[in-house]
């Protein structure tokens, strides 16, 4: 079984087209296919970018809203419980910025692909095994 250049999906060895997107299969893909395939890596990478923005989000809500509701609304000093709380918020915050910073850069290097287009793979050269003297 082999994989589709588009969505990535199991096809057949023999199959012309793929069952799922309905690209045309070949040997070698076009450049059409591999641009479409970068343009969903890409998508995908963006997407990841949206979910760290999120987890952001929920981050800075839990490390400033826990110590202004325990400090100004109920008039409590922060115990354990709220500072461990305000630990996660903060450490959730620091690892949605460097996901998203990390997931910029993945962005930035498959842009870079796509505009220099697709690449020819050289062919491996299987060297010859020598025979071993005894």
């Amino acid at each position: 079984m082999a994989n589709c250049p588009v969505c990535n999906s199991k096809v057949e060895e023999k199959a012309k087209f793929c069952a799922e997107c309905g690209v045309q299969l070949t040997n070698a893909p076009s450049e059409r296919v591999w641009i479409v395939a970068m343009q969903e890596r890409i998508r995908v990478a963006r997407h990841n970018d949206n979910i760290f923005n999120w987890l952001a989000v929920l981050g800075i809500l839990i490390a400033v809203v826990i110590p202004f509701v325990m400090r100004f609304v109920v008039h409590y000093n922060m115990d354990i419980w709220s500072w461990s709380l305000t630990a996660v918020g903060v450490i959730l915050f620091i690892g949605s910025a460097l996901g998203m910073w990390n997931d910029n850069n993945n962005i930035k290097a498959l842009i870079d692909e796509l505009e220099q287009g697709p690449q020819e793979e050289p062919e491996e050269e299987i060297p010859n095994n020598p025979k071993l003297e005894p």
